[in-house]
């Protein structure tokens, strides 16, 4: 907010530059484009500002497990259209809590509106107590409001493993 005061003064200023400079047709051609260019800076800062205080464009990751899991969960990590977003290694009392019934926000930020593709590295241990690694992908929409997707990590006793279900919901 201080910067665009500070533009809006420069623009002020500019403009009351003494008449006998202003006639200069050099100078005020580039007296103009300056303002033009503060004007330009001022819209910049508009938006930019519009957009940090009321963000639509964001989505929010969040992890349960199933109540009281025979798997451990030792970390995860989360990719967005190929960029790295989130890594987390759990405590044994973190993972207890998610076997509670918790929720865990894994991250919160800004995704661009369409087709994107989330995908989640788990490493853990399966109920026989193997070592676990699985990667899945969920390719989701984004529209123009807030977006909530939960990695549900659910249970499948008779093939002794655990699969992924993704619920999504709009706000």
């Amino acid at each position: 907010m201080k910067i665009r005061h500070l533009l809006l003064a420069m623009l002020v200023t500019v403009g009351c530059v003494p008449a006998a400079v202003a006639q200069d047709t050099g100078l005020s051609q580039r007296i103009q484009a300056l303002k033009e260019q503060v004007l330009d800076l001022d819209r910049d800062l508009t938006l930019l500002e519009e957009e940090l205080l009321y963000p639509s464009s964001q989505a929010s990751f969040f992890l349960s497990v199933d109540v009281g899991t025979p798997i451990r969960l030792v970390d995860i990590k989360l990719t967005l259209n190929g960029e790295h977003i989130g890594y987390h290694f759990y405590s044994e009392h973190e993972f207890e809590a998610l076997t509670k019934g918790g929720i865990q926000l894994l991250h919160t930020g800004n995704v661009r509106s369409g087709r994107n593709e989330l995908e989640v590295s788990m490493t853990g241990y399966d109920p026989r107590g193997q070592d676990y690694q699985r990667t899945v992908s969920h390719i989701f929409n984004k529209g123009p409001g807030r977006k909530h997707i939960e990695l549900r990590v659910v249970d499948d006793l008779d093939a002794m493993q655990h699969r992924f279900d993704f619920r999504e919901w709009d706000q």
